[in-house]
Order: structure tokens, then C-alpha cells, then sequence
């Protein structure tokens, strides 16, 4: 181990020149081993990316005045790796003592500005061109034959030690201001050595460059355009020890040049950046001590333009190779943390890229682009925390697009990515209230699928928000931002969903996927922060950990999307009922297939839109007519009372039987009605809800018997707050006549007995009795038995007073055959004083005589004021025409 330690501070101090630096460099290149730990075996990913050209300023002057440097300076002026050694060893690599000299084809050998190419692939034009071949003649006189024979030997000492005395004889002629003679000594290296297609020769060259560089402090920086671009084009070198070489060469030019060296910052920012995704380690190693050099240029420099970098950056993040993103981040990093420079200006440019690391496989990237993430939200809060106005945010950057990047991202198909999205959206709604309205339907759109996610901290987050925009103020004040139609066109997309994730969800497909799959068909504490987020999606946590609530698939999103559809009614009722038409249907999906919690929201709605009196009987058509078909019959089973008690009590019970009975009067397909009319007479007779028509229909037998009514009054006093018992009894009796089971039935209940054995004697001497309608006799025994009529079951102890009643009773029981209702109806009647059922048509007709004496009287009652309204013979038409249309069609089938 610490021969490894050793080895890696030899290789440290052959990176720099003098032993301060030496030190610093092991330390950095021993302690970042993690850092540039390889995360795969994965080849460099393609990282070619576009470069903006130089813009340095083009010539140098012959008769330059150069500034001298001073000894500090000299001294302070660092070469990286003219005095030490390549890969921690004696010697040059295996490759190089083999005397490997195969070199690339494509290389330009000779001088020139046109033959050298940037990153991008434009050509990097040379403000300072190479000097021809006949002119830098002059410069192989400075330098001994054996100086240049020694730059491209294939041992790394020699050309070593051929680069301190190119190092020297730079020196003595800048120190001379001999700048002629040193312009043709640097376009002998590069045009002769960097950029040679022989191999050692290239090394030579660039070890040759960094040694020049150390003897033209003071002088370098007109030289920059010659000798910075070979250097960068070295970076694509296809040998690894050039492209080591010439990061040594850079950092040593970026060391004495400073702020100068900012111009060259978008090919050098380029070529980092393909660099930290390089195959070999030492490559790395030492682009990353150059990184950190430029880094500590650029913040110190007043000529840094962010512009240009956000633009590079915006391109860099679309590579996914680990290493490029961890030198992206770092970069992002550093300049937030310069007072001077403004990155949350530019957030919208590199939001959506950061957002994308928080998907990545490694965890060191996810945590720092979480970091990243967090310290810009909390600049956000900070500009909140100290805004004079509290009630109007002013953030140096464009909020519409950072919500339309976070909208987007909060339904990534990466948890951590959403739930760091949706943690920022729920922030947003906070720190800048009503001026988000503009941007409502994106929101909503982004929310309402969270609530539903199986992930405690998700849903949480998601309910926290949606609380959030419920305060929202899209009144009146902020008509013009708020869209009311594309947030209705949102809702609209959702109950979509769940309908379809309801209906059609795949058999081995868990909540979220079934959710998520029919949304491809179609097309939280207020507290919380980014590190809360961290912590909430922490590595090691199992898939079924964050099992929250045991829903069923959608369904908070279902309850949601119908409440925000309530709300809208409240505040945008016209834009809602314009789109009515594609809404009804997705209502009544919800009352057909979500859970009861569902089906009663979406009642809730409906009755919303019912309470408008011009969609009350649309409506009302409109569910009856889901429950039409096979499926609608299975509806009907299912959830038809559920349904229809619930409209009784939120729109009141005799207003909606009255309509279904009218619509049911008009109607042609006769089975249907026949079962609509059975299942809303069970409904009447046995649902609560259905109380206050009930006893409206009792008020009947007062109408009918004001003889036997009661003489304090609190009858007549109950009815008159209501209105006309009649008027309901003959709008029920016209479509129960569907039934003769229902008819029956309500004329009992309401107490109209003699009618009752007027539909008797109908059925059974007029029409042709079918097995259809013995069984709804049958059916009606077991009503009559039930709690509802214990009542009309009472009077049979006194048939004097109701011979019509028994005689009633004995009619069904003379139509039943032998069966249990015959025998259970039959053990009912036995019970009845025989002495009275002899005289039955006499008590009848004694009974009607006193009803006629009682109406005769001075004094009536309100009551008896609407005795004659009732025409039971136009009733009896109606039923016996109605019972015919089924006899007919019974025996067509």
C-alpha cells in the first residue's frame, strides 16, 4: 500500500515543477481517488460537443514591448511535469521504450492556420500563424541537434532533459526581448513536434511547449493563440500519455496566464469536459487538477462570460456519461457559490438537465445534483424571506418556464425525480401564491395523478399541494390569468384515465402501472424541501416499503378531479355546463365503476349540475338511459338504488321520481320500463330518502276517506306544506303502470282500495294474465308482508271500516296459484273476523255512502277540496292500455 502511495506522489511530482505545488497535487490526486473512481468497465460515452472558435486577438507584434517578470514571479511560475516523471515511474511507458512511433494520418504536418481543428470540428484559426519552414530555420540554429533529437526520443529522460534546455534558451531570449526569435522557436515545436503524426515527436512537442511556457512569464500571454490551440487539439489525441502531456502542458500555460487564459475558456471548458470521461485514470487524474485550475481562474476573472458557458452547458447536459455529469455539477456548483455571478438567472437554461440527474443509476450523482437542486431552492426562499411585498415575488428568472419543466418532470417515470419536482412545485404554490394562476391547468394536470401514487411521501406531498391550489384565488380578480377551460380540458384527461385504469387495468399490473398505462392509451407537509425529499427516497429502500394506503387504482386522483369539477361549478358554472356534454358521460363511468366513495362524489356533481333548472331533466334522461342494456341492467342491480336515493336527497325526492315518471310515460322499449318502474317502487317503498313522498301518497287516503280521517288536524296541517298528494299519486300511477305489481302497490300504500280492486278485476276479467305478471303478484305478497305495510295490515283488524281493503286482498290471493305467496297471503287473511267478510259488498257500498254525506257538508276541508281531482277511471284506462302493450309483446317473444 505504500509503495502505491509513493508511486502516485512520484507521478504527482512529475505534474508540477516546484515542490509546493508537487505536494498539493499528490494530496489532490491521492485524495480524489473516489472521485474518479471508475463507475462502469462501459467505454468513454461520445462526449463530442460543440465550441464556440477563439476570440483572442490576432498577430504580435514584432516590436512588442513585453512586460518582465519579476523574480517573484519566476519563481512562483510552475511547468506540470518538466521535472518529474510520467506514470509514477523511471521511464517513459512499455509502449514508448518500444520505440512506438505510430502516429494518425490526418494530422497536418506542416505549418499553417487552416490544419488544425476544435472540438467541433470548425477550424481554430491561429491569431498568431506558425512561421514557415525557411524562417524558423533560424530558431534550429538556437537549438543544439541534440536538443532536438532528445524531444521525440523514446525515453521520457531525455526528452526531459531536452525540455529544461528549451526551457533556458526561452528564458535567455525573452529576458532579451528577442520575442522574433522566440515566435519561431514555439512554430518550430508546434508545426515540427505537436503536431507531428509520430508520436514521441507529439509528446516532445507538448513537453517542449509546457517548458517554454515557464521562460515566458511576463511575455506569455501574446503567445497564447500560437501554442494554446495544438494543445487543445492534443486532447483528441488517440495515445493516452499525449492527451497526459498536454494537460500538463495546459495547466502550466493556464498557471502563468490567468485572466488571458479566459479567452480560450469555451475549447477548454470543451475538452474538460471529454476528459473526465476519459478510458485511462492518469488522464483524469490530471484534467482533474487543470479543472480545478480554471475554475479558480474563472471565479477570480471579471471577463468570464456566463452567457456563453450557460449556452455550452445547455448542450453538455444532455450527455449521459457519469463522469461528464459529475463535471457539470461540480462547474454548477462553483459559480452559484460566486457572489458575482448570477446562476439562478439562468436556471430555466439548466434546470431540466439537473432534474434528469436524479434519475441516474450512481447515487454520488443523484446526491449531488440533489445538492445542486437544493441550494438554488433555497436561494428562491431567501429572495422570498426578504421581499418587501410578501404578496408579489420578483425572482431574477422566467417562472412560467421552470413550472413547465417541473410540471413535466413531476410525472417522470423515476420516483426521486418526480417527488423532487413535485416537492418544488409545492414550494412554487407557497412562495408565489395567486401568480401561479396563469399557470393552474399545468399544475393541476401535474398533481392530480400523485395523489394516487403508492408512495406514502408522494401522495402527501401531492394532498399538500392540492390543498395548496385550493386557495388559489381564480375568482373574479383573476379572471383574465385563470383558464378556466383548459383547467376543466385537465380534469376532463384524468377522469379519462381512471376510468379507463378501472375498467380495463391489466391482470399482473400493479396500481401505479395500471394507472400509468391508460394514460398512455390516451394520449406532503407544507414544510417539505429538497432534503426531506432525499431522505424520503433514501438508497436501500424496498419496492413495497412506501405502500401507503391500500386504494384501489386512481381513486384519490378520481375523488380530486370530481371535487375540483364541484369547485369549478361554484366559480366557473358556465364554462362547465359548455362542456357538458363530454363531462356526463365521464360522471355517470364513475357511478358505474368507481368505489362508493366515488360513485357519491360524482352524485354530488351531477346534483350541482341538476340544480340549474335547464340541465335538471337533461340530466335525468341521461342517467336513465345508463341503465339501458346488459350493462346498464347490471348497473342497475348493482348500484340503481345507491344512485337514485342519493339524487332524492340532494335534489329532492318527488321532484326527481316526478321526472322519471314522465320520461318513463314516453317510453318505447317496454321491458325496460317495466324494470325501471319495479326497481323505483322498491326504492319508494323502502328507502329513507324517499320519506317525504311516501307520506305525500298517504295524504291521499285522506282525500279518499275524509270520513275516517283524523280530526286533529296534524294530517291535513303536513300535507298542506307540501305539494298536491294528487298531483303525485296520478304522475307515479301513469309509468307504474309498466307494472301491475307497482300499481298495486302504490294504491295500497296510498290507500285507494277500491281502485285496487278495480286493477284486479281489470286484470283478471279483462286482460290476459301472462306468468309474467303472477310473478310480480308474487312479488307484491312479499311487500305486503314486509315493515312498509304494517300500517294498511293493521286495518284488516276492523274490515268494517275497510271492506275494500280485505276485498282487495282476497282478489290477489283469488289470482295467485298455489304457492308459498298463496299460503303465506291466505294464513294473513284467516286472521280477519269472518262475521265481517260475509257482508263485504254491503260494508263497501255503506262506506262509500258516509264518503258522499261527508263531501256534501258546508264545511270541507282542504282534503276534501281535492276529493274529486282524482279520475281513477282515466287512471285505469291508462293502466289497462299500458298492461296490453306488454301482453302483445310477451306473446310476440
Amino acid at each position: 500500500m505504500s509503495g502505491t502511495v509513493e508511486a502516485e506522489k512520484e507521478k504527482a511530482a512529475s505534474f508540477l515543477s516546484t515542490a509546493h505545488l508537487a505536494k498539493d497535487a499528490a494530496a489532490a490526486m491521492v485524495g480524489d481517488a473516489s472521485a474518479t473512481k471508475r463507475i462502469g468497465t462501459e467505454a468513454k460515452e461520445d462526449t463530442l460537443l460543440d465550441s464556440n472558435r477563439l476570440h483572442a486577438q490576432p498577430g504580435i507584434l514584432p516590436n512588442a514591448t513585453t512586460k518582465q517578470a519579476s523574480p517573484a514571479e519566476s519563481k512562483s511560475a510552475s511547468s506540470l511535469g518538466t521535472d518529474g516523471k510520467a506514470n509514477g515511474g523511471d521511464g517513459a511507458s512499455p509502449s514508448e521504450e518500444r520505440g512506438d512511433e505510430a502516429g494518425r494520418g490526418d494530422l497536418a504536418g506542416n505549418g499553417g492556420e487552416s490544419g488544425v481543428q476544435s472540438p467541433s470540428g470548425q477550424g481554430l484559426k491561429f491569431p498568431n500563424k506558425i512561421l514557415p519552414q525557411h524562417v524558423t530555420a533560424t530558431a534550429q540554429q538556437l537549438l543544439p541537434t541534440s536538443v532536438l533529437r532528445n524531444l521525440y526520443d523514446k525515453l521520457y529522460e531525455k526528452r526531459k532533459a531536452a525540455a529544461l534546455e528549451v526551457e533556458q534558451i526561452v528564458k535567455s531570449l525573452a529576458g532579451a526581448g528577442d520575442l522574433h526569435r522566440v515566435h519561431a522557436l514555439l512554430s518550430l515545436l508546434v508545426r515540427d513536434y505537436a503536431l507531428s503524426p509520430l508520436s514521441n515527436h507529439r509528446k516532445g512537442g507538448l513537453i517542449g511547449l509546457a517548458a517554454a511556457t515557464v521562460g515566458l512569464v511576463g511575455n506569455f500571454n501574446i503567445f497564447l493563440p500560437l501554442i494554446v490551440p495544438p494543445v487543445l487539439r492534443s486532447f483528441d489525441d488517440t495515445d493516452s500519455r499525449v492527451r497526459y502531456y498536454a494537460c500538463e502542458a495546459l495547466y502550466n500555460m493556464a498557471k502563468v496566464a490567468r485572466d488571458d487564459f479566459v479567452a480560450f475558456f469555451n475549447d477548454v471548458f470543451d475538452s474538460l469536459c471529454k476528459l473526465s470521461a476519459d478510458v485511462d485514470p492518469n488522464v483524469q487524474n490530471a484534467a482533474h487538477l487543470l479543472d480545478k485550475l480554471v475554475k479558480d481562474i474563472v471565479t477570480e476573472s471579471p471577463h468570464f462570460d456566463l452567457e456563453e458557458f450557460i449556452t455550452l452547458l445547455r448542450q453538455r447536459l444532455q450527455v449521459r456519461n457519469p463522469y461528464v455529469r459529475q463535471f457539470l455539477v461540480s462547474w454548477i456548483s462553483v459559480l452559484d457559490s460566486v457572489p458575482d455571478i448570477d446562476m439562478l438567472e439562468h436556471l430555466p437554461e439548466f434546470m431540466e438537465g439537473l432534474l434528469s440527474m436524479l434519475s441516474d443509476p450512481n447515487r454520488d450523482i443523484r446526491q449531488q445534483a440533489d445538492a445542486a437542486l437544493g441550494e438554488f431552492l433555497g436561494e428562491i426562499k431567501h429572495i422570498q424571506r426578504t421581499a418587501e411585498s410578501k404578496e408579489m415575488i420578483v425572482v431574477p428568472f422566467d417562472v412560467e418556464s421552470v413550472v413547465t419543466i417541473l410540471v413535466e418532470k413531476a410525472q417522470h417515470a423515476d420516483e426521486f425525480t418526480q417527488l423532487t419536482a413535485l416537492a418544488w412545485l409545492h414550494d412554487f404554490v407557497g412562495l408565489f401564491g395567486d401568480q401561479l394562476v396563469a399557470y393552474f391547468d399545468h399544475l393541476l394536470d401535474a398533481v392530480l395523478p400523485c395523489l394516487s401514487h403508492q408512495n406514502a411521501r408522494m401522495s402527501q406531498v401531492a394532498e399538500s399541494t392540492n390543498k395548496a391550489l385550493l386557495q388559489l384565488n381564480t375568482g373574479r380578480t383573476n379572471a383574465n390569468a385563470f383558464d378556466a377551460e383548459a383547467t376543466i380540458r385537465v380534469i376532463k384527461k384524468h377522469l379519462e384515465v381512471c376510468t379507463k385504469a378501472s375498467t380495463q387495468p391489466s391482470p399482473s399490473a400493479t396500481p401505479r402501472e395500471a394507472y400509468l398505462n391508460a394514460t398512455s392509451r390516451r394520449t406532503g407537509t407544507a414544510g417539505s424541501d429538497i432534503s426531506e425529499v432525499s431522505l424520503a427516497m433514501g438508497e436501500g429502500t424496498s419496492p413495497g416499503a412506501h405502500n401507503n394506503a391500500g386504494k384501489d387504482v386512481g381513486e384519490r386522483t378520481w375523488l380530486e378531479a370530481l371535487r375540483w369539477l364541484s369547485v369549478l361549478l361554484e366559480r366557473n358554472k358556465s364554462e362547465v355546463l359548455s362542456m357538458l356534454d363530454e363531462l356526463l358521460p365521464l360522471l355517470f363511468e364513475a357511478t358505474a365503476d368507481g368505489s362508493e366513495e366515488v360513485v357519491l362524489k360524482a352524485l354530488e356533481v351531477e346534483a350541482s349540475i341538476a340544480k340549474d333548472t335547464k340541465e335538471f331533466q337533461r340530466l335525468v334522461a341521461a342517467l336513465l338511459d345508463r341503465f339501458r342494456g346488459a350493462r346498464g341492467t347490471q348497473l342497475l342491480q348493482s348500484r340503481g338504488s345507491l344512485v337514485i336515493r342519493r339524487l332524492c336527497a340532494l335534489l329532492g325526492a318527488a321532484k326527481v321520481f316526478s321526472t322519471v315518471s314522465t320520461l318513463l310515460v314516453r317510453e318505447d322499449d317496454l321491458p325496460f320500463a317495466s324494470t325501471m318502474v319495479q326497481a323505483l317502487n322498491l326504492i319508494l317503498l323502502t328507502a329513507p330518502e324517499l320519506k317525504q313522498p311516501r307520506d305525500m301518497l298517504k295524504m291521499v287516503y285522506n282525500v279518499l276517506h275524509p270520513h275516517l280521517s283524523p280530526q286533529d288536524g296534524s294530517l291535513e296541517s303536513h300535507a298542506s306544506q307540501q305539494d298536491h298528494p294528487e298531483e303525485l299519486f296520478e304522475s307515479l300511477y301513469r309509468s307504474f303502470s309498466h307494472s301491475c305489481c307497482a300499481v298495486l302497490s302504490l294504491c295500497l300504500h296510498a290507500g285507494a282500495y277500491t281502485h285496487a280492486c278495480e286493477v284486479l278485476e281489470c286484470l283478471g276479467t279483462q286482460l290476459e294474465i301472462t306468468t309474467h305478471q303472477l310473478f310480480e303478484l308474487d312479488r307484491l305478497v312479499q311487500l305486503i308482508e314486509s315493515p312498509m305495510f304494517v300500517g294498511m295490515r293493521l286495518k284488516l283488524l276492523d274490515p268494517s271500516k275497510h271492506p275494500a281493503l280485505c276485498k282487495c286482498l282476497y282478489g290477489i290471493l283469488t289470482l295467485l296459484p298455489q304457492s308459498k305467496a298463496f299460503e303465506t297471503l291466505h294464513g294473513r287473511l284467516s286472521s280477519i273476523p269472518s262475521d265481517k267478510l260475509i257482508r263485504l259488498n254491503e260494508l263497501m257500498a255503506s262506506t262509500d255512502d258516509k264518503a258522499k254525506k261527508s263531501s256534501g257538508g258546508s264545511f270541507k276541508s282542504k282534503s276534501q277540496q281535492h276529493q274529486q281531482v282524482i279520475h281513477f277511471d282515466r287512471l285505469l284506462h291508462v293502466f289497462k292500455t299500458c298492461q296490453q302493450k306488454h301482453t302483445r309483446l310477451h306473446k310476440n317473444m
